[in-house]
């Protein structure tokens, strides 16, 4: 990429920025929940979240679900590795206004991630998720991590992150892969895996 070209990107990102703080990203209310369940088949686990989607991973990988929570944005939460519970994947999800799309939804947590010490974007692209237009971005930053059970257990750790966002019946979700950088292209193939197995059931 020329420098004049990332340039310009730049520049389109923080143009991008400054309409997202004036787009409507309030609550709109949600589709009627189907119950949720996880289905093994073979040597996958595949989890049907009442936020309307399917996703499908190893049956060998530990697993928290928080999907009868409301409140909850992060609805699953797969560990990638025992070594730590740090390179994970996750889905959150929470209701936004019916007129906002995924863009607007990118941009809206995009502003965000921005505060962490250390940002730094690698890359950004548009994608498909679930057969639904999406965006996806590569970052690193110096993020709060709970390492145990307990939120004593929470400290500044660099990760190498890449989330993808796409917006469903008035819902915006995240995909996450999170990985200690060192050990991000270890298991990136398995994430894009998962990743590609998403769907939305509603």
């Amino acid at each position: 990429m020329t420098t004049k070209l990332a340039a310009v990107i730049v520049l389109v990102i923080v143009a991008l920025l400054s309409v997202a703080g004036c787009i409507n990203l309030s609550p709109a209310s949600s589709p009627t929940p189907i119950a949720s369940n996880e289905t093994v088949t073979s040597n996958n686990t595949t989890f049907s979240s009442v936020a309307g989607f399917n996703i499908t991973y190893p049956k060998t990988l530990k697993v928290d679900i928080n999907d009868t929570n409301a409140s909850g944005q992060v609805k699953v939460y797969v560990y990638l590795t025992t070594n730590n519970t740090v390179d994970a994947m996750d889905v959150a999800t929470e209701a936004v206004s019916p007129n906002a799309t995924y863009m607007d939804y990118t941009l809206y947590n995009v502003g965000k991630i921005t505060d962490y010490p250390n940002y730094q974007q690698i890359t950004n692209q548009s994608a498909t998720l679930g057969g639904k237009p999406a965006y996806t971005v590569v970052w690193q930053a110096t993020v709060p991590v709970q390492t145990g059970t307990s939120a004593s257990t929470v400290q500044n750790q660099t990760l190498k992150v890449m989330q993808t966002y796409v917006v469903n019946n008035n819902n915006g979700y995240v995909v996450t892969y999170k990985a200690i950088p060192s050990d991000y292209n270890t298991y990136l193939a398995q994430a894009q895996q998962i990743m590609s197995s998403f769907e939305f059931i509603s």
